[in-house]
Order: C-alpha cells, then structure tokens, then sequence
C-alpha cells in the first residue's frame, strides 16, 4: 500500500486540539498501539527559556499521550524514553522540559535511556556498519513505538525529522560510535532496531537554522504517518529541499525502508503540500561546512582537514561539533 502523510493545522500549543488532531489522525491510519508502548520525543537540548524550540513541547506530549491512550489496545505499559544530547543526564533534560507533570497525569512511565543496560541488535542488511547495534534493553522489548520528533534544521545533516530521531535511542558510549563520516550510514543501520506504529512531528513552532540553538518559526502544522521515509521526505520538501540531498533519506530509501518519491505517497489532511511550502517560505537552513560558514563572517578561523577515508568533509564529527558549538555560541552573544 502506498504509504500516507497526513498534514494538519495547529497554529498553537492547545493540549485539547492536539489530543483530537493527533487520534484523527491515528484513526485515519488505523493505528492501535499495543503492548509494551514507547513514545520517543526529542529532547536534544531542552530548555523552555534558552532553547525553548529545539525539543518536542511538553503541551505536544499531553496531547499526544491522550491520543494514545483512546486508541490503545491491550497496552501492556506506557512509557516515554529518551536519550538527550550534548551529555545532558536525561534526569535533567525531562525536568527542563516540563515533561515530568504530564508523564504523571497520564500515569505514564519515564525511562532514561542513559540510566538502563544497553542491549545487542543484530543487524542483517549487507551495508550495516556493524554486525551488532547496542540500544536500551526497554527498546528491544518494545511492541510499538511511538515516535515523536521535532520538525528542525540539522547543520550536519541538514534538516531532521522521523529518522534522525533514532540517535537518540542510544546512550553516549554507543552513540558516539560511527557518529562521523559515516553518520547518515549509522542512521540508517538504527531503522533496522524498530519500525514505528505511528509518528507525530511537533511542527507547530518549526526549529529553523540549526537543531541545537533554533530560532522560533511558526509553521502552524502537526505531521503524521506510519512510514518514516515518506514522512521525512513530505517534511523536506516542506522545508524547501530535495530529498535525494539528505544523505540519511536516500540510504534508508535505498535499503527498501519507504519512498521519497512523492509520486508515490499520499499526501493528505487539511493543509495541503503546496500550502505547507507556502508556510515554510524563508525557512532557514545550515547547508555550509564549518570553515565556509565562519571563515570571512567572523572573527574565527576554521581549518579542516579529510576524514581518514574517501569521504572529504566528516560532517558529523568535529567539524560539525565545532559548527553546532558557535551556533549555541550565537544563540547568547550574536555578535
């Protein structure tokens, strides 16, 4: 079956309209979570003050948990888990999130994916960097997933949505591993971990520039899906780009995980795609390596060598740390 996108309204963070936008649209795809069920949002960075648009919104989980509860079958427990980024203890980026209230009004467990064992996966696609990927033991006993990322620049990657999410499935030690050149090949090898039920993109207020430090932009939207490359693929066109130009697509479409042809993926909902590229007029992306983007616009001066094979830039690795580091920089002293 083709796989179907469906954009929605929401120009604001009403837990109420989420809640009813979000079970139209498990019930327009037919989702019934079941079983061990785990919500993944992102909470890279999270902070309601200082990087208040870099993380799924703690109104877009309530929503969201209510949704899953009325449309939830034989849930065996609910929970919500994450891995937050920069070596923040996820203990902390719950609680600067405000997620820690709404995981109680809705009696949903918390799990901190840096506090519990890590357990092996193994990996059968032919391209997979390694035989084994290490994720949380409460992932590799989860019956559905619930992913729920935020709609955002990525200056390593571009943009990230549905797929990127996945990083934050592993603990420090594990995530670092391949977290360089060969980053969007690592993204790829975590869709093998497990598949999605349902995905929900908090777009409502969109991250543009960067992931760590975004600035505010009001895109009025909530994405939903089953298929994890038609939803990035819908939410990159969004975004103004192609994308055959998001390295990590174009592998997990190549590996048979979805299409990114929008020829073949029903867009639908109340907005429709063009209207959603509409909104998303003057979206700003991070699309340079370090040394074009601070050398001549600043007072600093990047120089960057070759990763230690074909490849001739390592996006995701130091020089890509060091890109996200000024972009935090930015966000406290622009000038």
């Amino acid at each position: 079956m083709r796989p179907k996108v469906i954009l929605c309204h929401c120009d604001e963070y009403d837990p109420k309209r989420i809640a009813t936008i979000l079970s139209e649209g498990m019930a327009a795809l037919n989702v019934r979570p079941h079983g061990h069920v785990l919500v993944k949002p992102n909470l890279v960075t999270p902070h309601r003050r200082f990087f208040a648009h870099s993380f799924t919104r703690p109104e877009f989980m309530d929503g969201l948990l209510q949704a899953v509860r009325t449309h939830g079958v034989d849930m065996t427990d609910l929970s919500v888990g994450e891995r937050s980024g920069m070596g923040i203890p996820s203990r902390l980026a719950f609680a600067n999130a405000g997620y820690l209230s709404v995981l109680r009004q809705h009696r949903t467990q918390v799990v901190y994916f840096d506090e519990k064992p890590a357990a092996p996966v193994q990996l059968n696609h032919p391209r997979a960097l390694r035989s084994l990927i290490y994720v949380p033991h409460p992932v590799t006993r989860c019956d559905f997933l619930v992913n729920a990322p935020k709609f955002k620049a990525h200056s390593l990657l571009k943009v990230t949505f549905a797929l990127k999410n996945y990083i934050g499935l592993q603990d420090d030690a594990h995530r670092l591993i391949d977290h360089d050149h060969k980053l969007a090949e690592k993204i790829a090898d975590l869709q093998e971990v497990v598949s999605p039920g349902f995905i929900a993109i908090d777009a409502i207020i969109a991250g543009e520039y960067c992931e760590m430090a975004p600035r505010p932009f009001p895109l009025g939207l909530i994405v939903m899906g089953v298929n994890p490359v038609a939803v990035d693929a819908v939410c990159t066109h969004i975004a103004g780009l192609d994308p055959a130009e998001v390295d990590y697509i174009s592998l997990a479409a190549e590996r048979g995980y979805g299409p990114m042809d929008l020829a073949e993926i029903d867009v639908t909902g109340d907005v429709t795609l063009e209207e959603a590229q509409m909104r998303a007029r003057g979206f700003r992306l991070t699309l340079d390596r370090v040394d074009r983007y601070l050398n001549g616009r600043s007072n600093l001066t990047a120089y960057v060598g070759p990763p230690p094979d074909a490849a001739d830039y390592c996006s995701g690795g130091c020089p890509g740390a060091l890109l996200e580091t000024t972009q935090v920089l930015e966000a406290f002293q622009p000038d």
